[in-house]
């Protein structure tokens, strides 16, 4: 079961706020993460699982904001989409690889199966530590990726 068959519940659902758990208070030792993701559903889906999980999250809807937001609050990790508008993600981290002090930042990337050429590309190029295939991962299995990169 893929990413989208978990959210197809949740869409177009508004939870009550009587049973919404309050969000974590976040500690002085949260790490910080930035998903950078152009779909609106799937990028409050991964805030919100990261969040659970005690994360400090940012987000970004394309590159370049994800590149602004990277500088100014130099988050531990990125979870970052291939292709989007304005900036796409193989812009951002070939930009980022290039910059000596996110050089070593790591990154996880988010795609579709129809990706395999960029996913390619991207390794050869730009160096991204992982790569996930959104269609084949839960937000349990992106919450999981994550804690290998950011132990507590």
């Amino acid at each position: 079961m893929g990413i989208f068959d978990k959210l197809n519940p949740f869409l177009n659902k508004t939870p009550s706020p009587a049973t919404t758990p309050p969000a974590a208070p976040l500690t002085q030792s949260a790490k910080k993460i930035l998903v950078v993701e152009d779909d609106e559903a799937l990028r409050s889906l991964y805030v919100d699982v990261l969040k659970a999980e005690h994360f400090d999250v940012l987000a970004a809807e394309n590159g370049q904001i994800g590149l602004e937001i990277t500088q100014r609050e130099k988050p531990q990790l990125l979870l970052l989409d291939l292709m989007m508008p304005v900036m796409d993600g193989k812009t951002l981290l070939r930009t980022l690889r290039n910059m000596p002090e996110f050089k070593d930042l790591p990154v996880i990337v988010l795609t579709n199966a129809g990706d395999v050429d960029s996913i390619k590309e991207t390794k050869f190029y730009s160096n991204a530590n992982s790569f996930l295939i959104k269609a084949n991962v839960t937000p349990a299995d992106i919450v999981q990726h994550v804690k290998t990169y950011l132990p507590s």
